[in-house]
């Protein structure tokens, strides 16, 4: 019966270690992402609470990378410390099938599975449109003008600027602005800026001056009271605009929605963000079948090679996942299910291979494909502890020690010599 003392047990073991990984891996993922995020906030009013606020709408995200993992990790290790206390071979000689031994991390699965598919449909849209709302927050200058100090800023193929500096906090003011388009040059002590939310600039020159190439090589200054540029510089940081990135943005029932009455190119890319969400929650159903037996360690040894092979497993999926996503939208479902019989084929091949060949299949196969690599090291050691150096370096060492050893049985005992009692002899060799 599904509850008992055993599945509680190892239920407890499962749950302890997801727990940690599960808490580790996006904690790692923000710290590999901090220096990136410092970049993009450096420059404005507030950079601690953005910083924090990136952070925290990038946790669905790293959840939804680090839950399959946490999974594998978690079910491996619970199985694998089971077999070296000896629990799971006192649960398989109690009269438990190995079903019936697997209903724990199965059931676990199920749950992990549930929360994944909650990550991949609610959550993790929600940080991708929080993430969206910051960066268009920066574009707009709500935290500071995202403008370079000192460096030229193209506002379109002909209009170039130089800012000198900056107003500060949320003030939409440039000091000391140069513009120059074309053959012609203007300055002004300030001007004021203004974004659109496309990404456009608008820049008002106020109180300036002007240099303006005539013909014939003339020039002529003017001064004005107010100009005005508009463009559209290339933006560091700022929001993907693709396609599939604005699908990313929709939550399960507003992809069904497009999937359903869409035009047909947004039909196509609502079905692809449907069915890779989806392949992520089938693929957590997976797992114990193969961390059950890449968790167990060959008869009588405590190697851990299966556990990495299983890490390897789940990179491998993620790779395939984003390799079908984005080279095969227009055959979709075609990809998903022959790349979930692939991985049904291999869990099934994995099983077999334990059944027929003994637990620790994987962990064997390993080592005995690493045997030719230890022989030649041991052959390449054997080749050193022989050369001629050190023959050199250690035959008169034990020629000198065997000399003074003799010496040293034949010389006289000082204190012997003054006794009575004649000294004994003792032959050399």
């Amino acid at each position: 019966m599904i509850g008992g003392i055993f599945d509680r047990y190892w239920g407890a073991k499962i749950a302890v270690r997801f727990a940690v990984i599960v808490s580790i891996i996006p904690a790692i993922l923000a710290l590999e992402n901090l220096r990136r995020l410092l970049a993009e906030v450096e420059k404005s009013s507030d950079a601690m609470a953005l910083l924090v606020r990136f952070s925290v709408a990038q946790v669905p995200e790293h959840l939804n990378a680090a839950v399959p993992v946490a999974l594998m990790l978690a079910s491996a290790m619970a199985v694998r410390q089971m077999i070296l206390r000896g629990e799971w071979q006192i649960a398989a000689a109690a009269g438990m099938s190995r079903l019936r031994i697997m209903a724990v991390p199965l059931a676990f699965a199920v749950l992990v599975a549930g929360a994944q598919l909650a990550i991949g449909f609610a959550l993790r849209p929600a940080g991708e449109r929080a993430l969206d709302g910051i960066y268009r927050e920066l574009q707009a200058g709500e935290h500071g003008l995202p403008l370079p100090v000192g460096q030229p800023i193209e506002l379109d193929a002909s209009t170039t600027i130089f800012v000198g500096g900056i107003g500060k906090g949320g003030e939409r003011h440039l000091e000391d602005v140069v513009v120059r388009r074309g053959q012609d040059s203007f300055s002004a002590p300030r001007a004021d800026i203004g974004f659109s939310p496309s990404g456009g600039v608008r820049l008002r020159l106020r109180d300036g001056v002007g240099v303006i190439g005539a013909e014939a090589g003339q020039v002529r200054a003017v001064r004005f009271n107010r100009m005005d540029f508009s463009g559209q510089p290339p933006a560091s940081g700022m929001a993907d605009n693709d396609a599939m990135h604005r699908f990313d943005l929709l939550s399960g029932p507003a992809l069904l929605e497009k999937a359903r009455n869409g035009t047909p190119a947004e039909r196509q890319y609502a079905l692809t963000s449907l069915v890779m969400r989806v392949d992520s929650v089938l693929f957590c159903l997976l797992i114990p079948w193969f961390a059950v037996p890449l968790g167990k360690p060959p008869r009588r040894k405590e190697s851990a090679v299966g556990i990495l092979v299983s890490i390897v497993l789940v990179v491998l999926h993620l790779k395939l996942a984003a390799w079908i996503e984005a080279n095969c939208a227009a055959h979709i479902l075609l990809a998903e299910a022959l790349s979930l019989g692939l991985w049904i084929a291999a869990a099934a091949g994995l099983i077999h291979l334990e059944q027929t060949r003994g637990e620790g299949i994987v962990d064997a196969l390993i080592e005995r494909a690493a045997a030719p690599l230890r022989r030649l090291r041991r052959k390449r050691l054997g080749r050193r502890a022989t050369s001629p150096v050190v023959v050199a370096e250690v035959v008169p060492i034990s020629v000198n020690a065997r000399r003074s050893a003799a010496r040293a049985s034949v010389a006289p005992d000082p204190e012997l010599s003054a006794s009575d009692t004649p000294a004994p002899r003792v032959a050399a060799r």
